[in-house]
């Protein structure tokens, strides 16, 4: 390779130095010039700017109560009222001559209280771990997928009392109610 002479040298940088603005003006002058040069792009105009309806401001608002709650008041809250309870249900004997049974009355007698029954159970029971000791912790998913675990008299999500584990089901007891349940082995 040959050496460049002190000649050649600077009619090369002149070169260079005359083909920076040539191509500036070309690339000005022509359309496909990027947008970072300082030529708009025709394409994408900007958007309209939406009015602003100022006849809003002195319109009335709607009662908000959001954030009104005094956080050092302490007690219960205040409660809707609610619609007067139904009186209860009142069972009627038939009387001796509609086939009852002889002796009794026709008055109304009132019922024996019903038991609510539970709400749908939100807890599926995937098994138990022993340790050995002989210790058994049952494992139980609630529908949010939250991992329960407790032994035998402990109570599992502020409701429920295990009262029994064993290989195929968990008995629960209700801690208000006192109804038992029993789940069995569900896997997945």
């Amino acid at each position: 390779m040959r050496k460049l002479s002190r000649r050649e040298k600077g009619l090369l940088g002149a070169l260079a130095v005359a083909a920076v603005p040539v191509t500036a003006w070309v690339l000005f002058q022509s359309d496909a010039a990027p947008a970072g040069l300082g030529r708009p792009q025709a394409e994408n105009p900007l958007p309209a700017v939406p009015r602003i309806d100022l006849a809003r401001i002195d319109a009335p608002r709607a009662e908000d109560t959001a954030g009104r709650r005094d956080l050092f008041a302490f007690g219960r809250a205040t409660e809707p009222e609610e619609a007067p309870k139904p009186p209860p249900v009142v069972a009627t004997s038939p009387g001796p001559g509609a086939g009852g049974a002889p002796g009794l009355s026709g008055n109304p007698v009132a019922a024996l209280p019903v038991t609510p029954s539970l709400p749908p159970l939100n807890l599926r029971y995937i098994g138990s771990v022993e340790n050995k000791a002989g210790v058994k912790v049952a494992v139980l998913v609630t529908d949010r997928r939250e991992v329960l675990t407790g032994q035998a008299g402990q109570v599992v999500a502020n409701r429920y009392r295990i009262a029994r584990i064993g290989l195929e089901s968990v008995d629960l007891e209700d801690v208000g109610s006192g109804q038992s349940r029993r789940i069995p082995l569900k896997g997945n």
